[in-house]
């Protein structure tokens, strides 16, 4: 009954399952009818190589049942996966291959192998169940002194997919020490270096080391080790892409390094002058506000420029509540790095260059918990911000009336009121995730000049902040208090017959 034509080789199973689990299951699933199969006597797992097993049947027909189709799925641990089945004659050429492989050691020539070394080669190669290769063995046996450290020496499980591999095959990081075998090097370091920012090019095992918050000197002996082995194992399109992103990443920390407002091109402006000429597109942006030049920027400050455009540029008064609505230009307040954009989602942002994370409508960073010293009560939040209270986190939850009134004691508010009615066209994007901008499609309300109402707030805000307006003037009594309370300014006590529109005027006066 140990005929080998009653026996057939299952492949391509999942490592990682206790050898008797895995034999319940596969007696239990050659034995039913709807399999084709048959009484199984004996199953063998693990066998030659470790996703594979040996299935003995009483019938030798019953083996020939079930080879008939030897593509097959089979349910283990709730998952399901495609295994393959194999005569086990086939499975004899691994004899032969033993044989050709001694006798290449034989007849051949190796540096330093005695003959000592040649029975060690093959006691491994006769092992029972053995699955290293001839140039493994080798290799194993040149470096070992006995018969078990070269046995040692071919069997290192790696921890990422669980893989038995020579101790060749293993790639150690240089910073942590961690090693896996050089297949999971190769995927784990192509995908990330294709997909994320070269901060995320760090271990797979312990995550180290922490590229955003370590030291510089650390970061750079790290990245340097690190490019001989992306060089080495890698593809040359990989190693060349992770040198020009870690070039970038140097040049972003660099004080005069600016990015280009009309194309993707960054350049570092050593001249002692505003206008920055790109080499890449032929266009210019000034080095300090970062807005495409113009010829009447020339010799005047920033500031004096856009007071400049805002009273003689037609365009940009005919257009300004478009601009506000449609303006989609962020700037990460730690690297600088521009975003392009879109309404919609929330206020938190996360930069993909330096991993900084921020609000969008006031730019004070997002910490998690304990990380905020700002005060004791930090430690029970999750991850916050401490908003001003000029940021749209807080002022969206005022009525338009009341951010028209800032505006117009301000004397900032200039738009004609315009009655219109139908659907907010602002591009937007609606949902979480999603890579296509489309319309708002909100109800456009006529006191908002036809826009929604979420949308015609953001500009209001936009006006505010541009202007910057403090919301101080408008808060009452109740108000003033909570935003004390909020930073951890002592609130002054009324004094006794202190009218309340004095004691709210002196509340302002010391106000954060």
């Amino acid at each position: 009954l140990s005929s080998k034509h009653h026996k057939v080789v299952v492949s391509r199973l999942p490592v990682g399952v206790s050898p008797s689990k895995m034999k319940n299951k596969l007696t239990i699933f050659f034995q039913r009818r709807q399999n084709a199969g048959g009484e199984v006597l004996d199953v063998k797992y693990p066998a030659a190589q470790p996703d594979q097993a040996w299935v003995l049947f009483r019938q030798q027909r019953d083996a020939e049942h079930v080879l008939r189709h030897p593509d097959r799925v089979i349910t283990i641990n709730d998952q399901q996966f495609a295994i393959q089945l194999k005569r086990f004659e086939d499975m004899e050429v691994r004899g032969g291959q033993i044989r050709i492989a001694l006798h290449r050691f034989f007849t051949h020539s190796f540096c330093g192998v005695q003959g000592e070394k040649a029975e060690m080669f093959r006691s491994i190669l006769s092992l029972k169940g053995c699955s290293f290769s001839s140039t493994d063995v080798l290799e194993a046996v040149q470096s070992c002194r006995d018969l078990p450290s070269a046995v040692k020496y071919l069997c290192h499980d790696c921890p990422i997919c669980q893989e038995q591999v020579s101790f060749n095959r293993m790639v150690t990081m240089t910073h942590c020490s961690c090693t896996f075998c050089e297949s999971c090097f190769k995927k784990y370091f192509s995908s990330v270096i294709k997909e994320k920012n070269i901060v995320h090019v760090v271990c797979p095992l312990c995550n180290l080391p922490d590229v955003q918050r370590g030291r510089r000197e650390e970061s750079m002996e790290y990245f340097s080790l690190l490019d001989t082995q992306i060089r080495y194992y890698l593809d040359p399109q990989i190693h060349e892409l992770f040198q020009r992103k870690l070039r970038d990443q140097a040049l972003q920390e660099m004080p005069n390094f600016r990015w280009c407002a009309h194309c993707s091109f960054g350049l570092l402006h050593e001249a002692d002058r505003l206008r920055m000429d790109c080499p890449s597109c032929r266009k210019s942006t000034c080095f300090q506000c970062k807005r495409p030049w113009a010829p009447q920027h020339e010799g005047i400050s920033c500031e004096k420029f856009k007071e400049w455009e805002q009273l003689n540029s037609p365009e940009y008064q005919n257009s300004r509540l478009e601009q506000l609505l449609s303006r989609n230009k962020i700037d990460c307040p730690k690297c600088k790095f521009r975003f392009f954009l879109a309404r919609g989602g929330c206020l938190h942002f996360k930069c993909t260059q330096c991993q900084h994370e921020f609000c969008g409508g006031c730019s004070q960073p997002f910490k998690q918990g304990s990380a905020c010293n700002f005060s004791n009560e930090c430690g029970a939040k999750g991850l916050h911000a401490h908003h001003p209270r000029n940021c749209l986190y807080h002022l969206r939850d005022w009525s338009v009336p009341r951010l028209r009134s800032l505006l117009q004691v301000t004397h900032v508010f200039t738009y004609l009121y315009v009655s219109l009615v139908g659907i907010c066209g602002v591009m937007e994007f609606q949902e979480s995730g999603a890579v296509k901008e489309e319309p708002c499609g909100r109800p456009a309300l006529p006191e908002c000049s036809g826009y929604c109402m979420v949308h015609y707030k953001e500009c209001l805000v936009e006006l505010i902040n541009n202007n910057a307006l403090d919301p101080v003037v408008l808060l009452d009594g109740v108000e003033l208090r909570a935003e004390m309370d909020r930073w951890k300014v002592p609130v002054p006590d009324k004094q006794p017959l202190e009218p309340d529109q004095r004691y709210e005027d002196r509340l302002r006066q010391v106000s954060p």
